[in-house]
């Protein structure tokens, strides 16, 4: 992981002033192989992520009637609903996943839910990073809350809100690496699913697009748009994630815009580890060497699965390195966050998992629980809108630590 990024990217954001945007790796990276995080893969207009995405983020609340907020808070929210891969904040993970979920919600939140479909999440990127910012607020002009547009050029947002609209969520691997989150949303997908929205295929005609930009995110298909649509509007009212929101955007009396300080690069650096603790459930397997308990959750979805493995570290020293290894009738998919997945076929045709941190999920504080998972095809097309558990994905015996 990479704290030291010094990229930051120079704009003009509302009120004629000149800042300083903060690009999310300046918090870590976490690319593991998902190479379309990389920065030399913002291909046809795709941008970084940064901190210009809360001042839209914090535009779209004053419309809202409500007060600006900080990364910070918007990361706390994140962790508290389950919307992360680990249950607890470590390091710089509360400015990441905040500024990570403003960008989110300032991307979609605004659209009216009448309006609303998944589509419009294409058109918008797309034309923002291919066409023009007439065309852009034509649409939006369109599609919102009766005023918004009007709100964004008299306020001097309209610059933030279409560079928003240009930032690729799966820049810096904050995505995979730290906001991909659990939380069961409806007909077996989860909210990493729904976050998929605003991932658009490589001609970017496509929302609801996988890592590869290649294919859809299967269980968000199925997802209604009212609950879509809802999702999306909880980052910005900081509410329920499977709860009504914003039930007042566009009668409420919009709120003069204002910005908590964005602070500089250097200030950044001095800010110590968060101390966050969110309860974490108990544990399944355990190894009294090592100090290591492994926990199996996820979701079961058509002819797949995600798989979160819960790795905590028991003991009262840090481990470096750490392997877990167990048998699954599953075909690993080749898509893993955290860790390293070596499968290999064996007589009967189950697999042999051996599975070792990498990268992010590599080291292990003591005391800490980290959230690191894989993709598999199971073939299982009947009853699949059901949590994952150890003896769904095990083939019989149980998680060995190595």
């Amino acid at each position: 992981m990479d704290n030291t990024h010094p990229a930051a990217t120079r704009h003009t954001h509302y009120g004629g002033t000149s800042s300083d945007f903060i690009d999310i790796t300046h918090w870590g990276s976490f690319h593991g192989s998902n190479h379309n995080s990389e920065h030399n893969e913002l291909v046809g207009g795709r941008t970084p992520i940064t901190t210009e995405a809360l001042v839209a983020y914090n535009g779209l609340r004053a419309f809202a009637g409500l007060n600006a907020v900080a990364i910070e808070d918007i990361g706390r929210w994140a962790f508290a609903e389950g919307l992360t891969n680990n249950a607890k904040a470590w390091g710089n993970d509360l400015q990441g996943v905040g500024l990570w979920y403003a960008m989110q919600g300032a991307k979609v939140g605004w659209i009216a839910d009448s309006s609303f479909k998944p589509e419009l999440l294409a058109d918008l990127q797309r034309t923002a990073r291919l066409g023009s910012s007439d065309a852009v607020m034509a649409m939006v002009q369109e599609v919102s809350h009766d005023g918004f547009a009007e709100f964004l050029i008299s306020e001097g947002l309209q610059e933030a809100f279409i560079n928003t609209l240009k930032m690729e969520p799966h820049y810096g691997g904050w995505m995979h690496g730290r906001t991909h989150g659990f939380l069961p949303i409806e007909s077996g997908a989860i909210a990493h699913d729904i976050n998929h929205l605003t991932v658009l295929g490589w001609d970017q005609r496509q929302p609801f697009m996988n890592d590869t930009f290649d294919w859809p995110q299967w269980p968000a298909l199925n997802v209604s748009d009212n609950t879509v649509i809802n999702y999306f509007q909880s980052m910005v009212a900081l509410g329920g994630p499977l709860e009504s929101n914003l039930n007042s955007l566009g009668t409420s009396v919009p709120a003069t815009p204002t910005q908590p300080d964005i602070p500089s690069p250097n200030e950044v650096a001095k800010v110590g580890a968060t101390d966050q603790t969110i309860p974490v459930s108990s544990t399944n397997n355990s190894d009294a060497i090592t100090g290591i308990e492994v926990e199996v959750r996820g979701q079961l979805w058509w002819g797949g699965l995600t798989a979160s493995l819960a790795v905590t570290n028991t003991s009262d020293q840090a481990l470096d390195k750490w392997g877990v290894e167990f048998l699954s009738d599953h075909r690993f998919n080749g898509e893993a966050w955290g860790v390293n997945v070596n499968s290999q076929v064996r007589e009967g045709g189950s697999y042999r998992y051996e599975i070792s941190g990498v990268d992010w999920g590599q080291s292990i504080a003591p005391g800490q629980t980290i959230d690191v998972g894989f993709n598999a095809l199971t073939g299982i097309t009947d009853n699949v809108n059901i949590p994952l558990t150890e003896q769904l994905l095990l083939a019989g015996g149980s998680i060995t630590v190595v």
